[in-house]
């Protein structure tokens, strides 16, 4: 199975879990795993909602922080690397050398 694209993941987290009005998102990567960080002042998610982000877009909760009134919500994933791209990313490399 192909994972979803980050956009396609972003918008599944919003619809799984009842954000406030006033949140933010940001997205990371280091090594071969990508986060999404959700900040918001007021949000609502249970168990089913993981449930549904996991199995859909294979983003795992990995921590809930809060500072001030602002809880951030992280997500993670392993990077998959297709076939495809990584002919591409090989391809590019070839061009660089």
């Amino acid at each position: 199975m192909t994972q979803l694209e980050i956009d396609e993941c972003i918008r599944w987290i919003k619809h799984s879990i009842d954000f406030d009005k006033n949140f933010s998102y940001n997205y990371a990567s280091a090594e071969d795993w990508e986060f999404l960080v959700f900040g918001a002042k007021d949000y609502y998610m249970d168990v089913n909602s993981l449930k549904k982000i996991e199995k859909t877009t294979g983003m795992v909760l990995i921590q809930i922080k809060s500072y001030n009134g602002i809880a951030e919500v992280w997500f993670g994933r392993r990077i998959e690397i297709s076939y495809k791209n990584y002919n591409n990313h090989k391809n590019l490399s070839n061009r660089t050398q």
